[in-house]
């Protein structure tokens, strides 16, 4: 197992009894990703046993409330833990807001925020890059500044194990089909793509707070895993209005997203309950589409 998949908040607006706002968690070989982080957000992470202090990033799509105001207390507690360090990515003005809400309180600030503003991208951008991953982002359709997040474990050369047993390949082969790229056996030279093929990364893709734009596409094409929401089952005129999505257009752009398993989040507090969306998806016979609740979990 690579990771695993947390939701944490599934509401929008504002927390209902069954369900918080909005907050999504991502471990990647040992690394955290806090995706949003909606008031009570830290007590979401304790209920459903995750390491607080493994978050290493928060990926904020835009500036509203029920996305943001768990973060002066998560990155409290995470400087009470003796956390060192906490990169920050949100849309212009972050820093600021981050900074107006830590001091609404009494706090002494040790933790060192890496706080990157990005304007939203018109293109899928690569916003941030490491050893193993890069994170891109692109610009949403909502009423303010929002962005969504795509997390890609970088592709990579695996070797194909029925082709190293029938070449009889050694350890000391190995080693020079890394350092030089070939290898002589029996007289015959060995190329290290010769032996290899490429094994697609990982990618998982957020999108929250957007109305219809093609930039959704964009961005999550061909993910493992997309985490989107649906505010609205199909009420055309309050999406457009408040800048959200429906389930409606979701199964409209289904067939072009082609996600191994969607995961719906930030229903509207209306729905008391979400048996028409799940008669909708049920009717479609889509069983790669699932209704996200809170600690609502893919292991991977």
């Amino acid at each position: 197992m690579k990771g695993k998949l947390v939701l944490l908040g599934t509401s929008s607006g504002i927390p209902t009894k069954e369900r918080n706002t909005t907050a999504v968690y991502l471990q990647f070989l040992g690394k955290g990703f806090l995706f949003d982080c909606g008031e009570g957000t830290q007590r979401q992470i304790f209920k459903a046993d995750l390491n607080i202090t493994k978050i290493d990033y928060m990926l904020l799509t835009h500036l509203h409330g029920d996305h943001v105001l768990g973060a002066p207390g998560l990155i409290q507690t995470l400087d009470f833990h003796g956390k060192n360090k906490l990169k920050i990515f949100g849309t212009p003005t972050t820093s600021q807001k981050i900074d107006c809400l830590l001091k609404g309180s009494i706090y002494n600030k040790e933790i060192q925020l890496q706080i990157k503003e990005i304007p939203p991208p018109a293109t899928v951008t690569k916003i941030y890059e490491e050893k193993d991953f890069f994170i891109n982002s692109i610009s949403m359709n909502h009423v303010i500044d929002c962005i969504g997040y795509s997390f890609q474990e970088k592709d990579r050369k695996v070797y194909n194990k029925d082709l190293i047993q029938r070449l009889n390949l050694k350890k000391q082969d190995f080693i020079q089909l890394e350092t030089q790229g070939f290898v002589t056996k029996n007289s015959k030279t060995i190329k290290k793509e010769d032996v290899t093929t490429l094994k697609k990364g990982f990618k998982f893709t957020f999108i929250t707070d957007t109305y219809e734009t093609d930039n959704i596409i964009k961005l999550a094409k061909d993910s493992d895993i997309l985490v989107i929401e649906s505010t609205y089952f199909d009420e055309d005129d309050k999406a457009k209005e408040y800048k959200h999505l429906t389930l409606k257009y979701i199964l409209k752009i289904y067939p072009e997203l082609n996600c191994k398993k969607i995961v719906l989040t930030h229903f509207s507090r209306k729905y008391a309950s979400l048996d028409i969306f799940k008669k909708e998806i049920q009717m479609r016979n889509l069983d790669n589409i699932y209704l996200g609740y809170d600690f609502f979990s893919i292991q991977f």
